[in-house]
C-alpha cells in the first residue's frame, strides 16, 4: 500500500467518526500514527484531516490532558498548520478554536511544545 493509500484509509475512518459526532475520537485516529512524508499531497491531506477534526473537539483541555507529550507535539503542529488553512476560511472565525488549542497546550507543556513544533517540518 503507498503512503496515500495508508492515509485514505486513516482519514476515511476519521470521517465516519466525525460523521457520527465523535471528533476527539477521530482526532485520536489521526494523530495515533503521525505521517512523515515527503509527498505534498499526503501531507496536506493529513492536514485537512487533523484540523478538521480539532475544529471539531468540543473540550480540548481534555483532550490534552489525555494526551502524551508526543501527541501534544504533534498537537502544537497542527495548531499552527489550521490557524493557516482555516485564516481565509469564514473570516478566520475557527482561527479561535486553534488558539483555545495552542493555550491549553502550553498550559499542559510549557513553551517547549512550541519550540517543538516549530522546528519539525514533517507537517
Amino acid at each position: 500500500m503507498s503512503e496515500f493509500e495508508d492515509l485514505q484509509s486513516v482519514v476515511d475512518a476519521c470521517k465516519q467518526s466525525m460523521q457520527s459526532g465523535d471528533y476527539a475520537g477521530a482526532l485520536r485516529k489521526a494523530i495515533e500514527n503521525p505521517i512523515s512524508s515527503k509527498d505534498q499531497k499526503v501531507k496536506d491531506l493529513a492536514a485537512k484531516n487533523i484540523c478538521e477534526a480539532m475544529a471539531g473537539v468540543s473540550n480540548a483541555a481534555k483532550f490534552i490532558e489525555e494526551s502524551d507529550d508526543a501527541e501534544c507535539d504533534t498537537l502544537m503542529k497542527y495548531t499552527f498548520k489550521g490557524m493557516d488553512i482555516y485564516r481565509d476560511v469564514n473570516k478566520g472565525k475557527n482561527c479561535s478554536k486553534f488558539l483555545k488549542w495552542h493555550e491549553e497546550l502550553v498550559k499542559k507543556c510549557g513553551l517547549g511544545v512550541i519550540m517543538r513544533a516549530m522546528v519539525d517540518k514533517k507537517c
